[in-house]
């Protein structure tokens, strides 16, 4: 960093006096003068709670300074009426406290929707709000810091610091379930990218269209109500995004076809996102990304299919990531916003 030793141990010494930081391994190097020691972060002195929200569940972790789940619990949503979501969050959390020793440091709270400068969920389709201050009303039912971010955003962090991310200094992470989500990071920087900003990109000309018109977007060919409604269409009969992945892991030739051109369209994404972004780590994870492992040979095919290099430039991670996960993300959110890079 191009400063002394002396420097560094003015900056640190209220950091060490706090016990924020502690002393480990002392260094060997070829000078003479005091030793030099690392420097580690106490993860147990600290506690971050990380809910994440859905359509009709509430999954909240605990975790320490270094995101490690040391709890877990979810219930139910009995209504989607903001004042009964926010008190639902608050028994959550409240149990999960009382069940631990430790205070909480602070609440992380990530919900599938546009976020507003951490404060407002401007649109969530997904829980039917608009322009709902949830952090403030959150924070006054919790009586404890939180903050408030999009859920991908929050399942990028926890991958960038914690995850298939770290050691990495691009990558990206694709997810497909109820929806498409996108996160990026480029040389160590978790760049933006908005809510949904791939969700109708164009992946097949000739697939489906989505509910807006987009023939073949990414919502389209991958969304789970897309998917199930395709397997349903070529079996005959209704099915749910469970069954319709069941049915192709079996062998279901209809299911199957519909998994595979899912797939194929997956990678393709994948491809181009690699192409435009110059990333060659690509996370693909989601409630729904069992389909890249059912239609592992159009996944091949897709990321392939336009790819003029001789040798494989892709390094492609698929992480099926339970909901659990997803807060141990919005933990993350805290963690950050608690002790900022």
């Amino acid at each position: 960093m191009g400063i002394s030793a002396a420097t560094v141990t003015r900056l640190v010494r209220s950091l060490l006096e706090s016990e924020v930081l502690v002393e480990a391994d002392a260094l060997r190097t070829a000078s003479r003068g005091r030793t030099a020691f690392t420097l580690d972060v106490v993860p147990e002195r600290y506690r971050f709670i990380g809910v994440k929200l859905t359509a009709d569940t509430a999954y909240a972790v605990v975790t320490d300074l270094r995101a490690t789940v040391l709890d877990q619990e979810a219930t139910p949503l009995e209504s989607l009426e903001v004042t009964d979501v926010v008190a639902t969050v608050g028994r959550l959390v409240g149990e999960l406290r009382a069940r631990d020793t430790h205070a909480v440091t602070a609440v992380g709270v990530t919900v599938g929707g546009l976020v507003v400068d951490g404060e407002v969920v401007a649109d969530s389709p997904f829980m039917h709000w608009r322009d709902v201050p949830l952090r403030s009303m959150l924070a006054a039912e919790l009586a404890l810091p939180v903050h408030l971010d999009n859920d991908v955003v929050g399942l990028t962090k926890v991958q960038h610091w914690f995850g298939e991310g770290t050691g990495h200094e691009s990558f990206a992470l694709i997810t497909v379930g109820a929806g498409i989500g996108f996160g990026l990071v480029i040389n160590h920087q978790e760049i933006p990218t908005g809510v949904a900003p791939i969700s109708h990109y164009p992946v097949d000309p000739e697939g489906p269209a989505c509910p807006y018109g987009h023939r073949g977007c990414m919502t389209a060919m991958l969304a789970s109500d897309s998917i199930a409604s395709a397997v349903s269409e070529a079996i005959g009969r209704e099915v749910g995004i469970d069954e319709a992945l069941t049915l192709a892991q079996q062998g279901n030739p209809g299911a199957l076809a519909v998994a595979n051109s899912a797939a194929h369209a997956l990678g393709r994404a994948a491809s181009a996102v690699s192409t435009m972004t110059g990333v060659s780590r690509i996370i693909l994870s989601g409630e729904g990304v069992e389909i890249a492992h059912i239609g592992a040979d159009g996944l091949r095919a897709g990321v392939s299919e336009y790819d003029t290099r001789e040798s494989d430039h892709h390094d492609l991670v698929v992480r099926p990531m339970t909901f659990h996960e997803w807060a141990r993300g919005a933990a993350v959110v805290a963690i950050q916003a608690s002790f900022p890079a």
